[in-house]
């Protein structure tokens, strides 16, 4: 009985061996395939000009949205405006929107949104200057190039204010905002 046991353990080394020795041989054989597959591979990109495939080129779409982006070089800000897409640049690609804008820079451009910038000289249009001009308090705004430009007069006259405000206002009280503008207003009435 013990002898049997003998022959089913020599016979099960065997088994395993011949297993092991197989496994080997297609592990080897695989790797040598693989080798030559990739020497094929190489040969054939350096012997063969590779064709590009055709890429569908980004266009604007009827449906954008559209934006105009002003940088203003001496107050150092930004006017963003969104406006209608116009329709001469419906299916253009970008280098065409580029040509088609060529004072403009392509900031972003998607099927879904175009934005152009521009660097502007001068300043802003939301700078305005509350002036007390002979009796009663005056609003400019500045131009692009710094000039007083009458913006809006109001009903706030001298007779009403306190001495300090009246210095100030004689001075000139600089503003930026159509919002500042209104909440500055608003304390003097």
């Amino acid at each position: 009985m013990r002898r049997d046991y003998v022959y089913i353990g020599l016979l099960i080394a065997c088994i395993v061996g011949v297993i092991w020795g197989i496994a080997g041989l297609l592990n080897t054989a695989y790797k040598t395939q693989e080798a030559k597959a990739n020497e094929n591979v190489e040969e054939i990109y350096e012997n063969e000009t590779i064709a590009t495939t055709a890429i569908e080129e980004e266009k604007v779409s009827p449906n954008s949205s559209f934006a105009l982006k002003k940088h203003y070089d001496e107050c150092n800000h930004f006017d963003y405006e969104e406006a209608e897409l116009p329709k001469e640049l419906v299916n253009l690609n970008q280098q065409e929107v580029e040509t088609y804008y060529e004072d403009w820079e392509v900031e972003e451009f998607s099927k879904d949104k175009l934005v152009l910038s521009k660097e502007m000289n001068g300043y802003c249009n939301q700078h305005f200057l509350i002036r007390l001009d002979d009796e009663a308090v005056n609003v400019y705004r500045m131009g692009t190039l710094g000039e007083l430009k009458e913006y809006k007069k109001t009903d706030i006259a001298r007779d009403y204010l306190p001495e300090e405000d009246i210095e100030n206002l004689e001075e000139g009280i600089t503003v930026f905002g159509e919002g500042k503008l209104s909440a500055v207003l608003e304390d003097f009435e």
